[in-house]
């Protein structure tokens, strides 16, 4: 039987949550605080079987669209059926497409190696059983992702990266780290990319009272690309927000630069691990590759829309 849970449920909720995600080493385990309140700021069903908690479905809404946090289920058959009732219902009230995306907007911690944590969860692994049921129930893939790892301890600046440094300040280009009393343009810096998610990195970093460490390239003192903020998260991993420089700046091999620089940066400041993701079309793949991390997991983001469209 489907249901939607009572308060008298969370106990039973939370419990197999808790034997799941234990058993399947997967998810980082998150408290009976932090499942409640993710359960309040989304939408869930449960299955129950002769009052057994034996499946749920949790999902997280962002303008029309719904996105698929959780899908628990002791069997592909009680996951189907949830997924259809799940579908059934996003459809009846208007919500325009259901998504198992990395812009969910809860980010679930999960182990891509043993004791190696991710900050978020990208999709559906392309090789689970979940996703067969996803594609049984006219989701379509809609782009693929690899997840990166690198050990830190074994990092080293390559000659060939020393002397594109060199090559880059020949030609007006600086790697240092952001000044804003002393470095241009940063908010057009921003507005250029036409990326949201890396703007607002950017700017919550520097407007913070102590903001953190921002890799930036530099051409007569005007910022044309970025990498960071800097920090140390608490289980050793090197933080990752991405790596974005201005089209017009391309070719030149300022974001492979900005990249081992910000490895080599984590690394004396004491991070232990990275780990990144993205996708197997992306261009920056290759520099990844090159600062030798290995591809640990691939991952299919799923999208479904809905009749109602």
């Amino acid at each position: 039987m489907i249901k939607v849970p009572a308060m008298k449920d969370f106990d039973s909720l939370y419990n197999y949550y808790k034997e799941k995600t234990l058993q399947e080493q997967v998810f980082v385990l998150i408290d009976s605080n932090e499942f409640a309140l993710m359960i309040d700021q989304g939408f869930l069903y449960f299955y129950e079987v002769q009052s057994v908690i034996s499946g749920f479905i949790l999902s997280h809404f962002k303008d029309s669209q719904s996105y698929i946090t959780m899908l628990y289920g002791d069997n592909h058959e009680i996951k189907n059926s949830l997924l259809k009732a799940y579908d059934s219902y996003m459809d009846s009230k208007g919500i325009f497409e259901s998504l198992v995306h990395f812009f969910n907007p809860i980010s679930l911690a999960w182990y891509p190696l043993k004791n190696i944590v991710h900050p978020c969860y990208q999709g559906v692994p392309s090789n689970h059983e979940d996703l067969s049921i996803y594609l049984d129930n006219g989701y379509i893939r809609h782009s693929t992702q690899e997840t990166y790892y690198l050990d830190l301890n074994s990092f080293q600046m390559p000659l060939d990266v020393f002397a594109q440094i060199e090559k880059n300040i020949l030609d007006g280009i600086e790697i240092t780290f952001y000044n804003p009393l002393k470095h241009r343009k940063m908010i057009e810096f921003t507005n250029e990319l036409n990326a949201p998610h890396w703007k607002k990195v950017i700017i919550e970093n520097i407007d913070k009272p102590n903001p953190l460490p921002l890799l930036v390239a530099l051409k007569d003192n005007d910022v044309i690309g970025f990498t960071g903020p800097l920090k140390i998260e608490n289980n050793g991993r090197g933080y990752f927000a991405g790596i974005g420089v201005l089209e017009t700046e391309r070719g030149k091999k300022v974001g492979k630069t900005l990249f081992f620089m910000l490895c080599k940066t984590l690394k004396d400041m004491g991070a232990s691990y990275m780990t990144l993701f993205t996708g197997v079309d992306n261009p920056a793949r290759h520099i990844y590759i090159s600062a030798n991390f290995n591809v640990v997991r691939r991952f299919e983001t799923m999208i479904k829309k809905y009749g109602n469209t």
